[in-house]
């Protein structure tokens, strides 16, 4: 998915670990309950306005857990 345009897409429960995410537009997706277990790349991609609801992030912890996001778990 390196350099994918996923802008508002909805990804809700999709299963992406260890996507490659590298340059990818994340803008306003909603990734509630997705699972990005390993992925990498996701440090260069946009990812302004996503939704964050109980999604594991790719250090394997729980966005809800890491106050409804990624950032910072990636």
């Amino acid at each position: 998915m390196t350099d994918a345009n996923l802008t508002g897409a909805n990804i809700t429960g999709a299963n992406l670990t260890n996507a490659i995410l590298t340059g990818a537009d994340l803008t306003d997706a909603d990734l509630a309950s997705a699972d990005l277990t390993g992925a990498v790349g996701m440090d260069s991609a946009t990812l302004t306005g996503i939704t964050w609801t109980n999604t594991i992030c790719p250090d394997s912890t729980n966005s809800n857990d890491n106050g409804n996001t990624c950032v910072g778990h990636l």
